[in-house]
């Protein structure tokens, strides 16, 4: 794509459209603060209870970012979105180097404290608890996310943690009509999408489909990885370091609803091509290494609606698919490493150093199945009550396959001093990363909706779950709503939620870095939130969070007595207390400021020491200028502050700020939009933390931009 000619055609546009003589639309653009801050929170949502409640009513502490929010704030990938959301950082994962998210001091390596949904169907796969790696959400699909900071296990089951992220797609309605759009921008980066929504034969109909690709930011230098200091060791010079980290992607998304009376039918697939895998799956660059994944969603809704008067019922039932393969060089040509008596890699106890002239190889795959079924009723007859009963069984399915030229059942004589590139395949026997498993769950929900007073609104609620591997578990909560005057609300939270052992820490074996165990109990989470919202006037809204948290049966990979492979126990508690301002103030027609400062405190208590890694403070503000009806500048910084690293860990964590500036043009010539973004605007280099094993941290993303046009018909 042409990144010159698009630059001349965008700006001879801009002065087309913002001279004197203009003929772009005028009365019918689309205000860029049709909603004031109030209005924004009487938008009714559902996440918190399964029935809409305006936001600051509802039984949670709850954000929305709505499809224009997003649009202005330049983001193109979800990990953008949610770094607004007050308590929430961003950062990587080790191994596959996705990134995830802690929330109010709360994370882990596999992201899974954190329970995804895409409208309202759990899009998570049991492996690792989160989503498939390399999975790409299209923003452009998007027309809100809804966000809970707590509890959610009492409505949502399993995984609703430390919080819960609702993707709610565009249906028919939202789009209206027939968009496309095209984005370009450096790192070769290159984006188009297509949707359209409309009616057929008594449907409403809703499609989309986008296409991405980037060859990745080169600037994101590893001065050091895992091989260097295996170089170090053995006198090898094998390291690929000094070099960049492999981020190149591709993507392709498609998604069809179709909706009527009574029905909402979805179908998702998500598609990633020949994606980089970053720092490398054992810390040791691979720049050759590739990882693909396809993931299907289907999802059927029924309700009655408005059929009986005081009952409505739902039936729902999706299935989700993924199925992902990666081609690894762990460690590059002529690596030589030691070797355990079991034919793994074993730095504690080697009975042998061996060449690996074609380097340390292995494709790694797995597939999951997820098919579930739900039914929820709600009873609306009783005086000042909502009751809803629901019942559900979900029945989470893997199998792996593995090839690879080192381990068990590959190295059988430990005597020979090299081993080439061929691979053995270890698919279907004893010797596999994770032998094929499965686990069916049964879940109960039971929650009223008590419009005490008018003022006064009390929602209790209580999940039981059944796991067949590790047994059955309880989570209540409770919410007390006040509005105090019709300017302040105050809520009152307390909740219980737990997280289900994922099948890589249950049953991860073979592995030189970490073992499974079958005996892992839930982690859980007992959580009490105190808030206010106060609207003075319609042009401000202000909230105040607090909370405070325990934590119990933490799961951590911990070393054996015997210096053997860590293996995954229940062990520690944390507990953490914090604080989360957020304010949204539209100081004139033209001018809005809006942001957040969240404080959190999270302690270890094994060492009563921080939770390390997590950011202390994090701060986001950002301000919107709507210097004529079509035109929106909207610069925006990110500061993350105060993380700590474990001890003797002398890799630099630095506090860092990032800053984004985004120009908007909506309804030019009356159907054409525009944006140019620039993030990371001057150049910084944050670092988020890396395994131990890795002598540096990681870089996040330069100095980046791109340019967007779409046209409406």
């Amino acid at each position: 794509m042409n990144i010159k000619a698009i630059t001349s055609a965008s700006f001879l546009l801009f002065a087309f459209c913002t001279s004197p003589n203009k003929v772009c639309a005028k009365a019918e653009v689309d205000d860029y603060f049709a909603l004031s801050p109030a209005e924004l929170a009487n938008i009714p949502v559902s996440i918190a209870t399964g029935t809409p409640k305006p936001i600051f009513q509802s039984a949670a502490i709850t954000s929305v970012i709505t499809a224009d929010q997003i649009k202005a704030m330049g983001a193109t990938e979800l990990h953008e979105v949610m770094e607004t959301v007050p308590g929430v950082h961003a950062t990587l994962k080790p191994g596959d180097y996705d990134y995830s998210y802690s929330i109010r001091g709360i994370s882990n390596s596999n992201n899974s404290e954190v329970l995804i949904l895409l409208n309202g169907t759990r899009i998570t796969t049991p492996f690792g608890g989160s989503l498939m790696t390399t999975t790409e959400l299209p923003l452009a699909a998007i027309q809100r996310v809804e966000v809970i900071r707590g509890p959610g296990s009492a409505l949502y089951g399993a995984d609703a943690f430390a919080g819960v992220i609702n993707i709610i797609t565009k249906k028919a309605d939202d789009i209206n009509g027939t968009k496309v759009g095209v984005r370009a921008g450096n790192w070769d980066s290159q984006n188009a999408w297509a949707q359209h929504g409309g009616e057929w034969g008594g449907w409403k109909v809703a499609t989309s489909l986008q296409y991405q690709h980037s060859q990745g930011d080169n600037g994101r230098i590893i001065h050091q990885d895992v091989q260097t200091t295996l170089d170090n060791a053995f006198g090898t010079h094998a390291s690929l370091a000094p070099g960049a980290l492999s981020t190149h992607n591709e993507t392709l998304n498609a998604h069809l609803n179709l909706e009527r009376k009574h029905w909402d039918i979805g179908f998702w697939t998500f598609n990633s091509i020949n994606d980089g895998v970053r720092g490398g799956n054992a810390s040791a660059l691979d720049p050759n290494g590739l990882a693909n994944g396809e993931q299907y969603l289907g999802d059927v809704r029924y309700s009655t609606e408005d059929e009986f008067s005081d009952w409505e019922f739902i039936a729902h039932t999706s299935y989700l698919h993924s199925d992902f393969l990666a081609q690894l060089q762990l460690f590059p040509n002529n690596a030589r490493l030691p070797i355990g008596a079991d034919g793994n890699i074993n730095t504690m106890d080697p009975v042998a150093l061996i060449n690996f002239p074609n380097g340390v190889n292995a494709n790694v795959g797995r597939v999951e199945n997820i098919p579930s079924l739900e039914f929820t009723s709600i009873y609306r007859g009783l005086d000042s009550h909502i009751l809803r009963a629901n019942t559900a069984y979900r029945y989470e399915q893997f199998s792996a396959t593995e090839s690879k030229n080192f381990g068990p059942g590959v190295i059988t004589n430990t005597a020979q001093t090299a081993i080439d590139g061929q691979l053995t395949n270890l698919t279907g026997t004893s010797y596999v990363y994770l032998a094929d498993t499965s686990r069916s769950v049964g879940s109960l929900v039971a929650q009223d909706e008590w419009q005490i007073a008018r003022d006064w609104q009390l929602t209790s609620g209580v999940r039981y779950d059944n796991y067949s591997d590790f047994g059955s578990t309880i989570n209540p909560r409770v919410a007390l709503v006040w509005d105090m005057t019709e300017q302040m609300t105050s809520k009152l939270l307390y909740g219980r939620a737990f997280r289900a052992p994922n099948f890589s820490e249950l049953g991860t074996q073979n592995n030189p870095f970490v073992l499974g165990n079958r005996n892992l109990k839930p982690e859980t989470i007992n959580t009490t939130e105190l808030s206010f919202d106060y609207r003075p006037w319609s042009a401000l809204r202000t909230t105040v969070n607090l909370y405070y948290y325990e934590i119990n049966n933490l799961i951590l990979a911990v070393a054996k007595s015997d210096a053997s492979t860590p293996q995954y126990q229940n062990i520690g508690n944390q507990k953490g207390y914090g604080s989360e301002f957020e304010w949204d103030w539209q100081l004139s027609q033209q001018w809005q400021l809006k942001g957040n400062y969240a404080w959190q405190h999270a302690i270890n208590e094994a060492t009563n020491l921080r939770v390390t890694g997590v950011p202390e403070h994090h701060v986001y503000a950002a301000l919107g200028w709507r210097f004529s009806p079509q035109w929106h500048l909207q610069p925006q910084i990110n500061w993350i502050g105060g993380r700590t690293s474990a001890i003797g860990d002398f890799r630099p964590l630095n506090d860092y700020e990032t800053v984004d500036l985004t120009l908007r043009g909506k309804k030019l010539l009356k159907h054409l939009n525009f944006s140019a973004s620039l993030r990371n605007a001057f150049g910084v280099h944050p670092l988020e933390p890396a395994v131990s094993s890795f002598p540096q941290n990681l870089p996040l993303a330069g100095r980046s931009f791109y340019f967007e046009a779409s046209i409406d018909f």
